[in-house]
């Protein structure tokens, strides 16, 4: 056998092993399933950056752009270049989510920085009890998302990196409704096996402290309605935690063309086991398509898209879409820019 013959067969062995250790827990219990709907900033489990998406969220081994701040901040150890990317998001129900990366590498502390800064919002009509039908009134709906995270690459074969983040949900402040806040942790690393690319990697996203309504002045002293006046107090609502582990690899890499393949297996702690894989190809440096699926999910099952990239002058563009499938939700449209310089 070649050596290239013996580099797809460790690559195939890895992607069984994968898949096995997804098959037997949905075989035997659906791990998270029980507590669907507990976890509050759900906002934080839209994916980020078009290219990630497009290979159908199979992203944490992959990890190589700014989005690695969302998927894996150990891929940003990976990024040699300053870089910014701004990711554009129209979800269903005519809610909108901004956001940017900007990804700078600072040899003094042997390693690279990333900071990012997303926005969800969307405008919605006010209505009461006594007026279902609307008060004339709208308000503002949004989510935030600000933070940075630091990765270093430990060996020549290891990647390793960590992340911080403030959270703040505003569920309509501007008519009497709570806010919600926390600082949340990421961390990631990605090691590759010394098979040609084969990497493997995990991450642990979103884990911290849980988010408690209030009214915004005072978080310790609960929320005061602004129709009764009475003091009111919530239960805290857990963050979206995520545990995500894969592989990735390229089974075919020229100076022409390049294919990575993606494995990915997710367990959120509120949900069921997921089980992504996505692909992409790539020419010359030039254009990239991608496709991806989400075999467990009832929704955004099929992700598909396309990158372009130029050189200019001194610094290199990339402009990439995706577009994902979503049933009776309807489509779901990305698009992603990005300087590196």
């Amino acid at each position: 056998m070649t050596s290239s013959g013996r580099i797809r067969g460790a690559a195939l062995a890895a992607c069984l092993a994968v898949a096995a250790a997804a098959g037997p827990a949905n075989a035997q219990f659906t791990l998270g399933d029980q507590r669907v709907g507990t976890a509050s900033g759900t906002f934080l489990r839209i994916g980020i950056g078009a290219r990630a998406v497009g290979l159908g969220e199979s992203f944490v081994a992959v990890a190589n752009d700014p989005s690695a701040i969302y998927w894996n901040p150990a891929g940003l150890a990976s990024l040699q270049r300053q870089e910014v990317m701004l990711s554009h998001i129209e979800w269903p129900a005519d809610i909108r989510y901004e956001h940017g990366v900007y990804v700078l590498p600072a040899r003094r502390i042997g390693g690279s920085l990333a900071f990012q800064l997303g926005v969800l919002s969307t405008e919605l009509e006010e209505t009461t009890e006594f007026q279902p039908f609307g008060t004339g009134r709208s308000f503002f709906y949004s989510d935030l998302v600000a933070g940075a995270a630091y990765a270093r690459r430990w060996t020549d074969k290891l990647l390793i990196g960590v992340g911080v983040k403030y959270v703040r949900e505003d569920l309509g402040r501007d008519v009497g409704g709570p806010v919600a806040n926390a600082f949340l942790v990421d961390l990631g690393s990605i090691y590759y096996l010394g098979l040609g690319s084969v990497r493997i990697a995990t991450a642990l996203c979103n884990f911290g402290s849980g988010l408690t309504p209030h009214d915004g002045r005072n978080p310790g002293n609960g929320y005061v309605s602004p129709v009764t006046g009475e003091v009111r107090a919530y239960d805290t609502f857990d963050p979206p935690t995520v545990f995500r582990y894969g592989l990735a690899f390229e089974p075919l890499e020229s100076g022409q063309q390049r294919l990575t393949a993606s494995l990915e297996v997710n367990q959120p702690a509120d949900d069921s086991q997921l089980l992504k894989t996505g692909f992409e190809w790539a020419w010359q440096q030039r254009l990239a398509l991608r496709s991806g699926y989400n075999f467990s999910a009832d929704a955004l099952k099929f992700s598909a898209g396309a990158g372009f990239f130029a050189n200019i002058g001194q610094a290199a563009a990339t402009i990439d879409y995706a577009y994902t499938h979503g049933g009776p939700l309807g489509s779901v449209n990305r698009l992603s820019m990005g300087v590196r310089f």
